[in-house]
This record gives C-alpha cells, sequence and structure tokens, in this order.
C-alpha cells in the first residue's frame, strides 16, 4: 500500500458545516474528501475537468467513513490520502482526517471511483490514477 500523500489538503469547518453542537455534521466529509481526492489529482499533474474533458467519468461506487473524533466549527483539519487499490477500472483511495491543533485522527475512510466513459460503459483508469 502506497504512503499518504503530502502535503494534506487542509479544510477549516465552516459554521454552515455544523450541526446545533458546533461539531460537524458527518456529512460534511463526503464534500472534504471529494476536494481533497480533486486537490490530490491536480498535484499529479492533471485535473479532474480534464480527465473528464478526455472523456473519463470517474463515478463514486462506495464511500465509507469512520468518525473517530468530533470536529468543530472553525478548526481545521488535514486530509491526506493514499492509493489502496488500483485495477484496469477502478481504483480505492483511502483517507485520513485529522484535527491540527492536536494531531487526532478524526476519520478515516475510503472512496472507490470506476472509471467509465460517456456511453457508461467501464474503461481503462487513466494511468495517472493508478498508484
Amino acid at each position: 500500500m502506497n504512503e499518504f500523500a503530502d502535503p494534506p489538503h487542509r479544510v477549516r469547518v465552516r459554521y454552515c458545516e455544523t450541526d446545533r453542537m458546533a461539531v460537524a455534521h458527518h456529512g460534511s466529509y463526503v464534500a472534504w474528501f471529494e476536494e481533497a481526492r480533486t486537490e490530490w489529482m491536480r498535484r499529479r499533474g492533471r485535473t479532474y475537468r480534464q480527465i473528464e474533458d478526455d472523456g473519463n467519468l470517474l463515478q463514486v461506487v462506495e464511500f465509507v467513513c469512520r468518525y473517530h473524533k468530533p470536529v468543530d466549527y472553525d478548526d481545521v483539519v488535514a486530509i491526506r490520502l493514499r492509493v489502496a487499490e488500483a485495477g484496469k477500472a477502478a481504483v480505492t483511495l483511502e483517507y485520513e482526517a485529522r484535527r491540527e491543533t492536536d494531531g487526532a485522527v478524526c476519520a478515516t475512510g475510503s472512496t472507490k471511483l470506476a472509471c467509465v466513459g460517456r456511453d457508461g460503459k467501464l474503461r481503462r483508469l487513466p494511468p495517472e490514477l493508478a498508484g
């Protein structure tokens, strides 16, 4: 398995992402992981848009998140990711979200992305996503 990518992607918990207790809502992690994934692709030399313009659509076919510690309004969360598994037409990425103030792991998770064409048929994964 590959090491987690550096540098981590940082997000600051916005008020609109919290519940009545000022704790980040569990659904916020979906967007945060996507944002980290998009920036990870950009650092690898291709943007999500460029990949899609080439006719490669990346469909999320699985999302998993385990919540370990809460993060609150205005906390900064550092999200690192790594390629856990890459096949011919799909890649599984793992995420680790840490609270920057104390380094506590707040959440871990994964997404599995399948590469399909505009016709919906599986396509070979672009090489920059393979690992």
